[in-house]
């Protein structure tokens, strides 16, 4: 646990103001040695300060900023602006979490996915965004001597088909292949896709409430599957112990319920 979490880290989270990216941030910030710094990003300012106020309680020895931004309308100009301030000599590991996204349009089953402006729309925040705070990301802290860990928070619906959420499932599934394809291109970097597993967030609420398939709204609210619900202070927990320990390839997916 120490040796990766040990040295003087740069986090930048998005979804930071609730749910997983809460609770990740707080976690995270557990282990963070002094003179570290967390960037917190999502669109709820309230959010956001609730959530560096948990983290300062945790630890008042690192540094936090947030940004209140709507990755619907982001572009690399504006990451640029974000990142400038950080000083990347300082630092001896950098770690960018993007776990902000949407389950998009519960309405239409995917044959009645035909409408190019809400596709564009559904992409942008949940990959387009994603692949460019990644550029800017790795052109800013361009630097040999420094590790670079990125981590993508997908779904088993990556790489399951659930019907009446295709939306989801195409993002996340796209949103695991470019990190794949850019693993093997760059293979310095440290690339994992984290499934955290059924966590009861809103995302996980409006599907067992509006998926317009009944199959999947039972699944998703069956007392079975309530059994199974994962604590989101768990899931968070299992993936800062997975970066710690390493034992996954770079580019690879790890799942919460993996041994």
């Amino acid at each position: 646990m120490n040796e990766f979490w040990s040295r003087r880290t740069c986090v930048i989270l998005t979804g930071a103001s609730k749910g997983i990216g809460q609770s990740l941030a707080v976690e995270i910030s557990k282990l963070l040695i002094p003179e570290s710094t967390i960037v917190l990003l999502a669109r709820d300012t309230n959010g956001l300060e609730k959530t560096k106020e948990m983290v300062n309680k945790e630890n008042k020895d690192i540094l936090i900023e947030y940004y209140s931004v709507d990755l619907y309308n982001s572009n690399a100009t504006m990451f640029e602006k974000m990142l400038e301030p950080i000083d990347s000599t300082k630092y001896e590991l950098f770690v960018l979490i993007h776990n902000a996204g949407s389950v998009g349009n519960l309405d239409h089953l995917t044959a009645d996915m035909n409408d190019p402006d809400e596709w564009n729309k559904y992409m942008f925040l949940n990959l387009y965004s994603v692949t460019c705070l990644t550029s800017v990301f790795l052109s800013k802290f361009d630097c040999d001597k420094t590790e670079r860990c990125i981590v993508n928070i997908t779904s088993l619906m990556a790489i399951e088909p659930f019907k009446s959420v295709g939306y989801y499932c195409v993002g996340k599934a796209s949103r695991e292949m470019y990190f794949r394809v850019l693993a093997l291109e760059n293979p310095s970097l440290n690339i994992l896709s984290y499934s955290p597993g059924p966590v009861l967030t809103d995302m996980y609420i409006n599907i067992s409430s509006n998926s317009k398939d009944d199959i999947v709204r039972e699944q998703f609210s069956s007392g079975k599957q309530q059994k199974n619900l994962v604590k989101v202070e768990d899931t968070c927990r299992k993936l800062v112990n997975t970066l710690a320990m390493r034992n996954y390839k770079s580019g690879g997916r790890v799942d919460y319920f993996d041994v």
